[in-house]
């Protein structure tokens, strides 16, 4: 896993680059609305999110490892039940709403990557701060 690392100042890079990004699809649609201006900040939130998952921290020892494994874990774990009972909920609740005429939807791609990675980012903060 060291190896397939990121140097540190990534996670700088990541962070702005998921903000950044995360403008964008924010303004997008009241300025634009452009499906490629959609496209490029979504795909630019998770590399973002992605520089930060993945980036070393300053100092990278067993116990950093560890926790870092386990926020992947965690975030795996969560991930696949919120794969598979967000969309009975999204359903239950359109059927509650809107009545006989609503569709089953699964997720989408990016949905279930942003997830994952934010849950991933979100919990290893919370771990590395508990920990210290």
């Amino acid at each position: 896993m060291n190896r397939l690392q990121l140097p540190n100042y990534f996670k700088k890079i990541g962070g702005v680059l998921t903000i950044g990004c995360l403008l964008l699809v924010l303004i997008n649609r009241p300025l634009w609305d452009s499906d490629f201006m959609r496209m490029v900040g979504k795909f630019g939130i998770l590399c973002g999110l992605l520089f930060v998952s993945i980036s070393k921290e300053k100092i990278e020892d067993e116990l950093v490892t560890q926790l870092r494994m386990r926020s992947y874990r965690f975030a795996f774990i969560w991930g696949v039940l919120y794969t598979l009972f967000q969309p009975l909920i999204n359903y239950a609740v359109a059927l509650l709403i809107e009545g006989e005429e609503t569709s089953f939807e699964l997720l989408g791609d990016f949905q279930i990557l942003w997830f994952l990675l934010v849950i991933q980012v979100m919990y290893f903060a919370v771990l590395k701060r508990r920990h210290q």
